[in-house]
């Protein structure tokens, strides 16, 4: 049983069982009444042991006579079903029915035999047709029931001669769906047994099963039926719509085209649901637009990075034919090929860099760490090698603030804002780093600057690969427009987010929030 359908169901058909054999164990009604009924048997058969020991104890009369005295006195007229009584004159010889009776209830009010004839087969026929699917369930519990009481009530046929000297019980199955009982209690003259007093009964187990548990078995029957049907439908709607995702998830992709052959993963009729199952087909398509995503971005960057290692390729190979056609070498060719070949260098570390990243945010596992302690470390290194004597730095930094991440990501993101900001303020300026968290907000880091700020159209593109807007003293040698693509690809990673405005300093605000 290894599909979600069939265990939800062997769990349901399971919690049935054990209802129905704790039904059928804790119901001791059975048990107790055939005690009580043995202990009303046991008192009546001393009583009429007292009732016929007067009569037994005297010598002056026959044991015809004693016969017909103790018959006048166990007559149904003085004692209502005296057809149960028995009484014996003690003998220690031979079986007890061979032994001499005083008392006979069952043989006093005999009736001739009742003849029974059988109904035609059609009635039969008819009467087995109306037997219902309730009857042979409450048959089959009776049966099961039965089983189990007869384990707690029946005892081994007693032996006449043991009751000589106490009472002998015995509880049978007549297999008519009813109990036997009967006692065997002594009549004693002194330490001497005269006679003995039998008493039987009849306990209809049947009977008595089906009135007490008719309606609660219909009852528990009818819990079961509601159980059951619960059951499949919990079942079938946790098992078939696991078996749509899975056979959607279920597909071979080819390597041409995996983007596209990943699109198209929601299932209309689950992205309705409300429940567990529409939150995991949620997900699921969720991650998938992600990898879809990442296998875009992927061709992308590798579209952007062809191109832009075209540029600085078709300046070297054309100052190196420059170089061919001249006699002598030309020193400032030279150093223009140099260039070129620094920013490719350049270029490469960055995307090798960038590779990393994506490999660190995916594997490494995040910690817990102090990032007012990680800001304030860089901030005085910056200000340390600071060359530029106007350009000042400015820090309001809460202390404390603890957020979980990788460390060494987040050292990236503040050394590459830093760069960028003090690449555009550079020489005079002030460059402002705030720090807070705030209960409404959560953690918020604002780099600003008194640069020349960014355009309306620059906030659009300004965190695209390779893009730069660098101009005047802001112009960096080699720099390939890949740090602040980074900056935002972690921030992201780190479930943040990041933006740029206009700041209150004159130049460019970049905030990130978390």
């Amino acid at each position: 049983m290894r599909s979600i359908l069939a265990k939800i169901l062997g769990l349901v058909l399971t919690f049935n069982a054990v209802l129905w054999l704790f039904v059928l164990a804790s119901d001791d009604f059975v048990p107790n009444a055939i005690k009580y009924k043995k202990d009303q048997i046991s008192l009546a058969s001393i009583l009429y042991a007292q009732i016929a020991l007067p009569v037994i104890q005297d010598e002056t009369i026959t044991d015809f006579e004693k016969m017909v005295v103790i018959s006048q006195r166990f007559s149904r007229r003085i004692i209502p079903n005296s057809e149960w009584i028995k009484i014996y004159r003690f003998e220690a010889e031979g079986e007890l029915d061979e032994w001499f009776k005083y008392f006979d209830g069952s043989a006093v009010n005999r009736r001739a035999p009742i003849v029974v004839t059988g109904l035609p087969n059609e009635l039969n026929v008819a009467q087995k047709d109306e037997v219902n699917l309730s009857d042979q369930i409450m048959a089959t519990m009776f049966n099961a029931y039965k089983y189990v009481v007869d384990s707690q009530v029946l005892t081994e046929p007693l032996v006449a001669r043991r009751a000589r000297f106490t009472s002998q019980i015995e509880v049978l199955d007549d297999d008519q769906g009813s109990y036997s009982l009967r006692v065997l209690t002594p009549i004693r003259d002194g330490k001497e047994t005269v006679g003995i007093v039998e008493v039987q009964d009849t306990y209809q187990i049947k009977n008595a099963y089906f009135g007490r548990n008719a309606v609660r078995l219909n009852l528990l029957g009818g819990i079961s039926m509601i159980s059951c049907l619960f059951g499949l439908s919990l079942a079938t709607s946790i098992a078939f719509p696991l078996r749509k995702l899975s056979r959607r998830l279920d597909q071979k992709l080819s390597p041409d085209d995996l983007a596209t052959q990943l699109q198209g993963f929601r299932i209309n009729s689950l992205s309705r649901r409300r429940d567990e199952i529409g939150k995991l087909h949620g997900n699921l398509v969720k991650l998938t637009n992600q990898v879809t995503d990442l296998f875009q971005e992927k061709e992308q960057f590798a579209t952007e990075v062809s191109h832009e290692l075209k540029n600085p390729i078709a300046s070297i190979i054309a100052y190196a034919e420059s170089c061919e056609s001249q006699a002598a070498p030309d020193t400032e060719v030279i150093r223009k090929m140099k260039a070129q070949a620094v920013r490719m260098s350049k270029l490469v570390t960055e995307i090798s860099e960038a590779a990393v990243v994506d490999n660190d945010l995916v594997t490494k596992k995040r910690e817990r760490f102090d990032l007012s302690e990680t800001i304030g470390e860089i901030l005085d290194h910056y200000e340390d090698v600071n060359e530029y004597p106007c350009l000042k730095f400015a820090r309001n930094i809460q202390r404390r603030v603890a957020i979980t991440g990788l460390q060494d990501r987040w050292g990236q993101i503040i050394v590459n804002l830093l760069d960028n900001a003090t690449s555009f303020t550079r020489p005079v300026g002030t460059i402002r780093i705030t720090l807070k968290k705030t209960w409404r907000h959560g953690v918020v880091l604002e780099i600003e600057d008194t640069g020349p700020g960014v355009t309306e159209a620059a906030t659009e593109l300004i965190f695209e690969r390779f893009y730069t807007a660098r101009r005047g003293n802001a112009v960096q040698a080699n720099a390939s427009g890949l740090g602040l693509s980074l900056v935002k690809q972690i921030v992201e990673a780190h479930r943040g987010e990041i933006s740029v405005s206009t700041s209150e300093l004159g130049g460019a605000r970049f905030v990130i929030s978390l």
